[in-house]
């Protein structure tokens, strides 16, 4: 039963994790304009907008590759240890 509640709770965690992205998006998405450095020199308000947005946009594409790379992870150990649990040497 504790397994089911772990499991519960890891799906909640995730799907609480998908959303905080999700809502953070809209902030994070530059226009075509916005990327490409102005006149106004390096103290431009755009450009150093533009700037954060697109590290954001990276972090979170890094932090969804290891998300996918900590489950995977997870999901050999979790295998390993139960075919080492059924499979006892003598």
């Amino acid at each position: 039963m504790v397994k089911n509640s772990a499991i519960h709770t890891m799906k909640h965690l995730i799907a609480l994790c998908v959303c905080f992205f999700l809502t953070r998006l809209p902030e994070a998405a530059a226009c075509v304009g916005c990327r490409q450095p102005g006149t106004g020199g390096p103290d431009e308000p755009q450009t150093v907008t533009a700037g954060i947005a697109l590290s954001w946009g990276v972090v979170g594409m890094l932090a969804i590759v290891g998300l996918i790379v900590a489950g995977l992870t997870y999901y050999i150990a979790d295998t390993c240890r139960k075919l080492d649990r059924s499979n006892k040497v003598p």
